[in-house]
Formats: C-alpha cells, structure tokens, sequence
C-alpha cells in the first residue's frame, strides 16, 4: 500500500522538527537582524548553540573566523546533519536554509558540514 504525502505536509513537519530541534539556545529572530550582521562583520562569524554543543556556524567575510573558504558559509556540525538526513534525506536542506537566512538575516551562499 502506497501512502502519499502532500509535499506542504512534508515541509511543514521538517520545519516543526527544527523549530524544536534544531533551535538555538539563545533567541533569535528578525530582531536580532542586525545583533548577527554586526557580530559577524566584527568577528567575521558566529557559532550557534544548541543544548551547550555547538551545533552550525555562519563565515562572513573577515574577521578573526575565517576558517572557511567560502564567504557567507554556513557550516553544520556532523551530529546535527547525520540527524537531520536520518530523518529527512536531504529534504530537509533548503527548508533549513531559509529558516535560518529568516531568523538571523544571514545570507546562504556556500553551506557544508564539518568533518
């Protein structure tokens, strides 16, 4: 028996996933808009959190993060993305990336994993 599944649904069950998952220990939004573009421009990134363990972080352009090769990179922790395609492939990708570009104000262009 074959069980279709509107993709809405499917979207909307991934983005509850994350808004309880995948959620930052400190509150973000779009009022924090322009706390995360001033901390990255100074400090050229910024680790997001979660339950103490560091879970993705964002590369600006400069500063004293610039491990990355990429500018505007977000990099997800291993732990966090071995979660995420357990349970959703890589469906869950974009709709992770527009979260996120919607709660920080942080422009996606390169977005990897950390090994």
């Amino acid at each position: 028996m074959k069980i279709i599944i509107a993709e809405s649904k499917i979207n909307e069950a991934i983005l509850n996933y994350l808004k309880l998952r995948a959620y930052p220990d400190y509150d973000w939004g779009p009022h924090l808009h322009k706390f995360y573009k001033k901390d990255v421009d100074i400090h050229g990134g910024y680790t997001f959190v979660i339950d103490d363990q560091v879970a993705y972080t964002y590369y600006g352009d400069e500063g004293e993060f610039q491990y990355s090769d990429y500018r505007y990179e977000l990099v997800m922790e291993e732990w966090l993305y071995d979660e995420l395609t357990s349970l959703f492939r890589d469906l869950w990708v974009p709709i992770f990336k527009k979260w996120f570009e919607e709660n920080t104000g942080l422009e996606i262009k390169e977005f990897s994993v950390e090994e």
